[in-house]
C-alpha cells in the first residue's frame, strides 16, 4: 500500500482574521481582555496566572483568548485552557497520552488522539509540577497544527 498525506487547509474568518481548522468555524471574533481577565483576582491567583503566560511565551508563538474569568490557549489548535476558581486556577491541557501524574485530578478522553487532563493550581509548587504537562500540550498542539500531519494507507490495487 502506498501512503497519501491528508491535507488540512486553515480557514481564516474573515472578522477577525483568526485561523481554525474547520471552515465557518463558529466563535466569538476577538481575543478579550487580559486585564479584564486579571480585574478583581487574588492578587496570589493573578501572580500564577503571569508566571503561567510568561512561561508559554517562551515556548512559542500562541494566542490567549479571555472572557470572564476563563482563558483558552491555542496555536491553531487548544493546547489549554484556565479558569480562575475561588480556591486556585483550574487548568486543563490537551496531551496526546495518558498520564497518571499526580497533580491531575481527572483524565478524560476525548478523541482518539486527545486525552485532556486537568489539574489544580494553588501555588507555586502546583505549577512547578504542572509546568512540564504544559509544555507537552503545547508541543502537542504545534506538532499537530502541520497541514500534512497524518498519513493514511491508500487502498492497494
Amino acid at each position: 500500500m502506498r501512503e497519501t498525506r491528508c491535507e488540512s487547509p486553515l480557514w481564516r474568518c474573515p472578522s477577525c482574521g483568526r485561523r481554525f481548522r474547520r471552515a465557518l468555524q463558529p466563535h466569538a471574533c476577538g481575543l478579550g481582555s487580559r486585564a479584564a481577565l486579571l480585574r478583581g483576582k487574588p492578587p496570589a491567583l493573578a501572580k500564577l496566572y503571569q508566571t503561567l503566560e510568561r512561561d508559554l511565551s517562551r515556548w512559542g508563538p500562541h494566542e490567549t483568548f479571555a472572557r470572564g474569568r476563563y482563558a483558552l490557549f491555542p496555536t491553531t489548535l487548544g493546547f489549554a485552557d484556565v479558569v480562575f476558581m475561588r480556591e486556585g486556577l483550574r487548568l486543563a491541557l490537551y496531551l496526546g497520552t495518558r498520564t497518571e501524574a499526580p497533580c491531575f485530578f481527572k483524565v478524560v478522553r476525548v478523541s482518539s488522539h486527545r486525552i485532556i487532563h486537568v489539574a489544580m493550581l494553588r501555588g507555586p509548587a502546583d505549577w512547578r509540577s504542572v509546568r512540564p504537562f504544559l509544555k507537552e500540550a503545547y508541543l502537542f498542539a504545534r506538532q499537530d497544527e502541520s497541514p500534512h500531519r497524518k498519513l493514511r494507507k491508500a487502498p492497494g490495487r
